[in-house]
């Protein structure tokens, strides 16, 4: 096994054991899948001009944008790396009234996710969990197969330009309260020396009657800067990225959207 699916096992790792306390990194996990639904609603109705339009979420961890998706009125396509994340996604799905259809599968490989699609989405900093070139023009590939001639693409990523200029050292403490009690979430990132590379370790506090209960998470990203990610797409067969920024869009992490060619 070589090193970028030693990788990838580790990612695998990291979101089989999240799976079931993702929903804890923020204020309200349910109204994050509603109000990300509807703004990326809005996104791709002004981009593609259709009434019904047929989503692949290729990235889709607990549901978080295929469920928004689908309360929109959506007909949506969901898959992950990690079937522990999948089987969450499902019960989520099943809780919130939403119709999804999940599967299983590496975003490097969709060659078995039956259909094409009007829109292929990738959210939440996935795709800076492939550390090399080869394995991002890979992915790339994959998704563009899978989108219909004309449709487009979504990739959803931090704003690793401006994070690169310092290299931070993690993510401040938030805390949130809600009827069980408080909790606290936060990161540590360790940079690698010699390229883009950092480890984070995440970390969910949940408030006991004895303490706190402590869970910890490690994975590693890549930061790829922007006109990097752009020229492999382009490399890959997808038009000029149009980038759109948080006060542009609405959307919490800078969006890369692109067309595939008529010929798809």
């Amino acid at each position: 096994m070589n090193a970028t699916n030693d990788a990838l096992v580790g990612v695998l790792e990291f979101y089989d054991k999240l799976a079931d306390s993702y929903d804890l990194i923020g204020a309200s996990w349910d109204h994050m899948v509603r109000t990300q639904g509807k703004v990326l609603d809005k996104l791709l109705r002004e981009i593609l001009r259709l009434d019904y339009i047929k989503v692949l979420d290729c990235s889709c961890g607990i549901g978080t944008q295929a469920i928004g998706l689908a309360l929109q009125g959506y007909e949506v396509r969901a898959t992950d790396l990690s079937s522990k994340a999948v089987a969450q996604a499902e019960l989520e799905a099943a809780r919130l009234g939403a119709v999804v259809s999940f599967g299983v599968a590496d975003f490097r490989h969709l060659e078995k996710v039956p259909g094409r699609y009007h829109a292929v989405i990738s959210c939440d900093n996935s795709l800076p969990h492939l550390l090399t070139e080869s394995d991002l023009i890979l992915a790339f590939e994959s998704i563009r197969s899978k989108a219909q001639p004309n449709g487009i693409v979504l990739f959803s990523i931090r704003d690793y330009d401006t994070i690169l200029e310092t290299k931070p050292t993690g993510m401040l403490p938030r805390t949130f309260e809600d009827k069980i009690g408080k909790r606290i979430y936060f990161q540590t990132w360790d940079w690698s020396d010699r390229s883009p590379v950092y480890k984070v370790n995440l970390f969910i506090l949940r408030e006991i009657d004895s303490g706190w209960d402590t869970k910890s998470f490690v994975t590693t990203y890549r930061a790829w800067r922007r006109d990097e990610l752009s020229m492999l797409m382009i490399g890959a067969g997808f038009d000029q990225p149009k980038w759109l920024f948080p006060q542009e869009s609405g959307y919490y992490q800078p969006i890369a959207i692109a067309r595939v060619g008529s010929t798809g």
